[in-house]
């Protein structure tokens, strides 16, 4: 279906259930603004667009389930599907300038809700103590603060990039302080563990021992080699003397035996027999002279085989000395690994040598941090100054007054108690009153804020009122309360009113009166308004993917 809103009194009524409220969020969520309360047998996905004006150019906003796109004439401005893209293209079409920091601590511009939100009367979401007008105010950092400051003028524009700007070093600067506190705490347990282990060498001397016991230990392999092979050698011929040795004896204690048979033999008789060869002998002193010189050449050869194993023994037990040396120098090698600096282990110096190299490091870091630190105090400073140079040019107390000017003024036209402490009301702060009295509050609440963010009785966005009888208020009060919605707007305000019955008292420039019969999008007003909008919503896809479009093209016929 298709409805056109009057500029100045628009008037919605009939029986719940018929479509009031439908109507009036459809709106806003056409801008991705999503009104507190569930639309009952509505079609999330349904397209919705909503045709307005802003300094005198018309625009087209379009949504169709998480598809947003925004046209000026058939010029497609921008699409997005993303709240924070869309967010963007929707300010730079509506001059909404208020950006805030979000929750992830990006500063980027507000959202279409933080633009309704002073001047939507959402029947599900404002008529209770908190702002739950729309859905996700929460979103931003002091959001509603914020926007209600942006548009009463409490601070020009400038203030709140600044604030932002603070929010995030403070941020930073909490960061860095924990990250400060966790290096201090590990440094000082190091410095604990280094009184423990109070060795302190130097990587150069580690490096130069090591090289010496490189050395020794080369020294010690070539030696060892060099011994073995001698050792082998000599017990080798040890144990060739000591075999000659023997042979020679045997032959020494044969040739006694023959050398005594010999004499005896010749007593008897002058030649004799040889009983091992058989060999006849004389017994003639040549004979015996030639025995005697043979015992003497194996006694001499004896003594010389025994002269040279002596040397050899001698040699062997000065290389056994040598093999208990090496066997010292590799206890020597094994106590430089072990012992460091007389009771303080290689251990020790590694230990030391580690946690000393970590708390230099550790340093550094620090020191580093703390230069961050104040880095950013630097800045958060040069962001006071600027906020105060600011607060010279721009009063935040005037607007506040004014505003709480309003609020009094407004109490007493709806005939309601004006809450304690008015003359200090915070702009952000809902009045809460019992039974039929807390919609009047909320409504004076509601005018004083358009009064005083109205320049020359112009708002910047219509002024749409839901239901206002949710306070239980009796018919009289009801009565003044419509009575005065359009009365207490700005004078060139655009106003639209939802209720259950139509009021005499609101001068309305359009009355829509609603039916159960007019819910449902006639087959011909689908005919009629089809087209368009999926030429809408299709050209919006294809620029999503990358696809130029040009105005004069038509999608309507790709849509089923």
């Amino acid at each position: 279906m298709t409805q056109t809103f009057h500029p100045r009194r628009t008037l919605f009524w009939g029986e719940n259930g018929v479509g009031k409220s439908t109507i009036l969020k459809s709106l806003y969520r056409a801008f991705d603004a999503e009104p507190q309360g569930e639309l009952r047998d509505w079609d999330y996905d349904a397209i919705v667009a909503v045709d307005f004006t802003v300094d005198g150019h018309s625009y087209t906003a379009v949504r169709c389930g998480d598809l947003r796109a925004m046209y000026r004439g058939q010029e497609l401005i921008g699409a997005a599907a993303s709240s924070s893209n869309w967010n963007r293209i929707f300010a730079q079409t509506v001059g909404f300038k208020l950006q805030l920091l979000d929750r992830g601590g990006n500063f980027r511009p507000a959202a279409p809700s933080n633009y309704f939100l002073p001047f939507f009367v959402n029947q599900d979401g404002s008529f209770g103590g908190a702002w739950e007008t729309f859905k996700s105010l929460k979103q931003f950092e002091k959001s509603v603060d914020y926007t209600l400051d942006y548009f009463v003028q409490v601070h020009p524009t400038e203030y709140f990039e600044l604030k932002a700007k603070a929010q995030l070093e403070k941020v930073k600067a909490a960061e860095l302080k924990v990250e400060l506190a966790t290096l201090e705490r590990t440094r000082a347990r190091l410095r604990r563990n280094l009184r423990k282990t109070p060795v302190k060498l130097h990587a150069k001397d580690f490096r130069l021992e090591i090289q010496q016991l490189t050395d020794l230990s080369v020294d010690l392999v070539k030696k060892q080699d060099a011994l073995r092979k001698s050792i082998v050698q000599e017990q080798e011929l040890a144990f060739a003397l000591k075999e000659q040795i023997r042979l020679s004896a045997a032959a020494l204690k044969e040739h006694s035996a023959d050398f005594k048979f010999a004499g005896e033999a010749t007593v008897m008789e002058k030649p004799f027999v040889c009983p091992t060869c058989h060999a006849e002998h004389d017994a003639s002193f040549h004979t015996l002279l030639g025995l005697a010189e043979d015992a003497r050449q194996l006694l001499s050869l004896k003594a010389t085989l025994e002269g040279d194993l002596g040397g050899v023994e001698v040699r062997l037990a000065r290389h056994r000395r040598l093999a208990a040396d090496l066997k010292q120098k590799y206890a020597e090698v094994e106590k430089i690994l072990a012992v460091k600096r007389g009771r303080f282990t290689f251990d020790d110096f590694i230990k030391s040598y580690s946690a000393a190299e970590a708390d230099s490091q550790l340093a550094i870091e620090q020191r580093a941090v703390e230069v961050e630190v104040e880095a950013i105090a630097r800045t958060c400073s040069s962001i006071k100054v600027d906020l105060a140079l600011l607060a010279a040019k721009h009063d935040p107390k005037t607007p506040v007054a004014s505003f709480r000017q309003h609020f009094a003024q407004a109490c007493v036209k709806l005939d309601v108690k004006a809450p304690d402490g008015i003359d200090a009301w915070r702009l952000s702060k809902r009045p809460v009153e019992s039974g039929s009295r807390n919609a009047r509050a909320l409504i004076a609440y509601y005018s004083a804020l358009w009064s005083s963010i109205a320049r020359d009785g112009y708002l910047p966005v219509p002024v749409v009122i839901d239901s206002p009888n949710q306070g239980a208020q009796d018919r009289p009060h009801l009565k003044q309360l419509l009575a005065n919605i359009a009365a207490m707007a700005p004078r060139n305000a655009q106003v639209i009113l939802a209720h259950e019955e139509r009021p005499d008292v609101f001068d309305a420039d359009l009355i829509v009166h609603l039916t159960t019969k007019e819910r449902v999008l006639t087959k011909e007003a689908f005919t009629e308004l089809s087209p368009e909008l999926f030429n809408y919503v299709q050209r919006a896809r294809l620029s999503l993917a990358g696809v130029v479009v040009h105005e004069d093209e038509d999608f309507s016929e790709d849509e089923d």
